[in-house]
């Protein structure tokens, strides 16, 4: 294992499982920053040149988990100094790696992030600040825009799913009347981000939490595996436990999105995320909602074949490998996914 690293940042510098028992050791820094690695060579430089200007102030570490990658990550990775790093022999997917370096982090304060952000100048200075100044918060949350500086909002910040809303997205009535009551409640389009607001669910693509709330909730469920939907599950845990999340828009991440997209076929993608959607519905909604959702999918995905045979497809696939896609997740649905 890698030695821990703590940097102390200057006031001012230029920009440059629920199924794991978590076991950290002695506190040694403000903060530890987690991120999750998987062939990320193209975005893991300028996320690691981000950190130093975002932390202004803190003392913290890196730990950077790498679940197997097979492009250049490890190669900039071994030459990145104060950087904690662990090895995956596999890639065992992002709780499972969270969850390993979590357990060797050292801070008060532990910080998700993805390696396809950039963080803007005292970012983790002004969470840690609020969280600070606002002990019944449990985390908070950046405001996360995009390329151009645009906000995430729609992608980063929504509230707990219902039935109603997975069933909507299922059954693509999210796309075909985006403007429903249901999709804008689900989105948060009413929220004021003009100052820190409570939510029930942003993205854990950068995420503050507290030592003491990690130790309570424990770890992050790696059924949800490799991605998508286990920061959700943390969410309703952390709310179940009637904990507060709040997003601070005075703090702001650069995120880019897509890096998991990158090296995954749309269609295992989109047989990974309907999977997780089931498995969230199963353990969370009653018997007969998780049910009625596994049906939606089924005729979503039975909407979408349709879709495909008339020559509407998605933009990254042909079509005989969108109905091949379609076809096999009803099959699974209809299995309830019994070999997950």
């Amino acid at each position: 294992m890698a030695e821990a690293t703590i940097t102390k940042a200057p006031e001012s510098i230029s920009p440059i499982a629920e199924r794991a028992q978590l076991r950290s050791v002695p506190h040694r820094a403000d903060l530890s920053i987690v991120i999750v690695t998987w062939n990320s060579e193209r975005w893991i430089e300028r996320c690691l040149s981000s950190i130093p200007a975002a932390c202004a102030g803190l003392e913290y570490e890196i730990v950077v988990y790498d679940n197997a990658s097979s492009d250049g990550t490890m190669k900039l990775l071994d030459g990145s100094g104060g950087v904690q790093l662990l090895r995956g022999e596999a890639n065992d997917g992002f709780a499972a790696g969270a969850n390993r370096a979590l357990a060797q982090s050292s801070g008060r304060y532990l910080f998700l992030l993805n390696p396809d952000c950039e963080l803007e100048p005292s970012a983790l200075t002004s969470l840690v600040a609020f969280l600070d100044a606002h002990p019944q918060a449990a985390a908070a949350a950046p405001l996360l825009v995009d390329e151009s500086g645009d906000s995430q909002r729609e992608f980063q910040l929504r509230r707990l799913p219902s039935l109603r809303h997975l069933a909507s997205e299922a059954l693509l009535l999210d796309k075909i009347v985006p403007q429903n009551r249901a999709t804008a409640h689900y989105r948060y389009r009413d929220l004021d981000l003009t100052t820190p607001q409570r939510v029930e669910q942003p993205a854990a693509a950068a995420l503050l939490i507290r030592r003491e709330v990690v130790d309570e909730i424990g770890a992050f469920d790696e059924q949800f595996a490799p991605a998508w939907f286990e920061d959700v599950d943390y969410c309703q845990r952390l709310a179940s436990a009637k904990k507060e999340i709040y997003v601070v828009p005075s703090a702001v991440a650069r995120h880019f999105g897509g890096a998991s997209l990158e090296h995954m076929p749309y269609g295992e993608f989109l047989d990974t995320w309907y999977r997780n959607m089931y498995l969230y519905a199963r353990k969370w909604f009653t018997r007969s909602e998780a049910e009625a959702l596994r049906w939606a999918i089924i005729v979503g995905m039975m909407l979408r074949w349709i879709a495909a045979l008339a020559g509407v497809r998605n933009g990254s696939s042909s079509r005989r490998a969108a109905l091949r896609t379609y076809r096999a997740i009803m099959q699974k649905a209809l299995n309830q996914w019994r070999t997950a």
